[in-house]
């Protein structure tokens, strides 16, 4: 750190940050393209106790962080009904009054939701910074509101929110699997005889409106397979949440049926940090608008993602944007037409196999890890 970045966060705060809270609950892919954030606030600030505020299930992404030094596990599916029960309202309510007790001097609040900013205003930090068209009136709760340039990818806004404090922004996008994950997938991929590369697919999605037409999934294996082939690949990994199993019902049967391809089926049966090991290991990744994307790029897996009525500029894996396809092109989408699951199944149809499998042919042509 320069003495001019001290001397830049000095104007702004009268001292330099000796406790600083990064709050970002949720979901998986946000919070690992988030970790550039991290990065940055470790770099211009070494000897700071950075902690994060994390939606507990998603804590094992950032569990193992060298430039993390906390942990505050948000329990958001127990809370939820603390409205109907006294006993997890006042746990609710204890939880939330800890967070003053952590004395801090610094919040950045990178969610911007309503509870990310009632998070950031009851700790009570001096300095409190969050963007300025976060939602549900969370700026409020903000001592410096921080404008987003117009079209700009989400982990430049968050960097931006650091930036207006003195903090030098690093794109660094670096990811930690857990170790006893590691330690998990090692035994799991050799009990399964996966013992060279592997192609990753994750072909499914909570949204309807972000899933790609089933039945392609299948095509585009059997007109890759050679390519496959050639670069000593045998292996696909289906991965996907807990709850999504009958999405790759069929597509596990049709696959499996083709010569030179052993299929794995994971889908539903990892952790949190299970998937990131295994996309950690894997020599391809081709997946949705979803965390597998943003878990390819923090491990420098190559990635090939479809995007329907997202934006890969804005929503995209960050700074891959070249290996996206995208069904929305030259459509005026707003950020949550994949609500609408009619929409965003239009957008996603419009993405052809054959362009698939080019992307795929460019990405195993390229080689290495990107």
């Amino acid at each position: 750190m320069s003495d001019f970045t001290i001397l830049l966060f000095a104007i702004h705060m009268r001292t330099v940050p000796r406790r600083i809270l990064i709050v970002r609950p949720s979901a998986f892919g946000d919070v690992c393209r988030t970790v550039p954030l991290l990065w940055s606030l470790r770099k211009t600030f070494p000897k700071a106790v950075i902690d994060w505020i994390v939606e507990d299930v998603w804590s094992p992404a950032i569990s193992e962080h060298p430039a993390l030094d906390g942990v505050i596990k948000f329990p958001k599916r127990e809370f939820r009904d603390c409205w109907r029960s006294p006993r997890i309202a006042l746990k609710t309510i204890r939880w939330f009054l800890r967070l003053r007790r952590g004395r801090y001097d610094l919040v950045i609040d990178a969610q911007g939701l309503a509870r990310s900013g009632l998070m950031s205003w009851i700790t009570a930090a001096k300095v409190r910074v969050a963007d300025r068209s976060g939602r549900e009136f969370s700026w409020l709760a903000a001592t410096k509101r921080v404008t987003r340039v117009d079209g700009s990818h989400v982990v430049d806004a968050m960097l931006r929110l650091v930036a207006e404090v003195g903090v030098l922004p690093i794109t660094d996008m670096r990811l930690i699997a857990p170790s006893a994950d590691l330690d998990w997938w090692r035994e799991e991929s050799v009990r399964r005889g996966i013992t060279g590369p592997f192609v990753v697919l994750a072909t499914t999605n909570g949204w309807e409106g972000k899933r790609w037409v089933a039945g392609r999934w299948g095509e585009l294996m059997r007109e890759v397979v050679g390519d496959f082939a050639r670069c000593a690949i045998q292996d696909v990994v289906l991965i996907g949440a807990p709850g999504e199993e009958d999405q790759v019902t069929e597509l596990f049967q049709d696959v499996s049926k083709i010569p030179l391809l052993h299929v794995h089926n994971l889908v539903g049966s990892t952790t949190v940090g299970g998937t990131m090991a295994v996309i950690q290991s894997a020599s391809l990744v081709v997946a949705l608008d979803s965390a597998p994307a943003h878990l390819a790029v923090g491990f420098g897996v190559p990635l090939v993602a479809l995007y329907g009525a997202t934006q890969p500029a804005v929503d995209g894996p960050y700074q891959a944007q070249a290996w996206c396809l995208h069904g929305g092109r030259g459509e005026e989408l707003g950020r949550h037409d994949y609500r609408d699951p009619r929409k965003g199944c239009q957008m996603m149809e419009r993405i052809t196999t054959q362009e698939v499998v080019e992307l795929v042919r460019k990405r195993l042509d390229g080689g290495g890890r990107s």
